[in-house]
């Protein structure tokens, strides 16, 4: 038997999600002008993204179920 789960259980997806939110951000010049410096926050926004596309990497590798589709 293939032991499965849904698409929301899947830590590679939310990974994914994230980094994906991350880069939006960061292209729809997101204003971080009320968190502080601006480039700092960039920075921290494009590591976010960069980290959840590695982290969705290893998840993916590490999986041990199938996702339903």
């Amino acid at each position: 038997m293939i032991d499965t789960k849904t698409i929301l259980a899947s830590r590679t997806v939310w990974a994914n999600i994230i980094g994906l939110v991350a880069l939006l951000l960061s292209v729809l010049g997101f204003d971080a002008t009320d968190l502080g410096t601006s480039a700092l926050t960039e920075a921290v926004v494009q590591l976010v993204a960069a980290a959840s596309f590695i982290a969705s990497t290893i998840f993916r590798i590490l999986a041990t179920k199938q996702i339903l589709k």
